[in-house]
């Protein structure tokens, strides 16, 4: 029971891996008319000078989901759960405090809200799928302890 738990829990990781990162794609700001990706957003924040080289941490992000998932993929799960937490814990709170910080509908300048809540949503189903992972036990240790048992 506890390995297909497990599965189920890399499952739902993985998806929110994908979700998190499909996130990032979707509106993050607004000028005028005229909607930014977060990727495009963080380039204009970093060429203002408001930022230094965040981008290029938040771009490293992809690559480290697409690992992680395919860590879920070829079972070694407890360490892509590891990764899985950290990464939708970083990503979760940025992305949490952008759509909190949202924009009204009226404001030609601002925060788009589905960016950010997508990616929010795909941490905190990637967050749940590693708490699977890491809570549920390991299955060679539930055999060791029960075959050394009474008869």
């Amino acid at each position: 029971m506890s390995g297909m738990r497990k599965w189920m829990g890399a499952a739902v990781g993985a998806a929110g891996l994908v979700v998190l990162v499909a996130g990032t794609f979707l509106p993050w700001s607004r000028s005028g008319m005229t909607y930014r990706d977060s990727y495009e957003s963080l380039g204009v924040l970093r060429e203002l000078g408001f930022i230094g080289n965040v981008v290029t941490v938040w771009v490293a992000m992809i690559p480290v989901a697409a690992v992680t998932i395919a860590l879920f993929a070829l079972g070694l799960r407890r360490s892509a759960a590891i990764v899985a937490a950290i990464l939708s814990i970083i990503v979760g709170t940025i992305s949490g405090v952008a759509a909190v910080q949202g924009a009204d509908e009226g404001d030609l300048i601002g925060i788009a809200s589905s960016g950010p809540a997508t990616t929010t949503a795909g941490s905190a189903l990637a967050l749940l799928g590693a708490v699977i992972v890491l809570a549920t036990r390991r299955t060679r240790v539930a055999q060791q302890r029960t075959a050394g048992g009474e008869p």
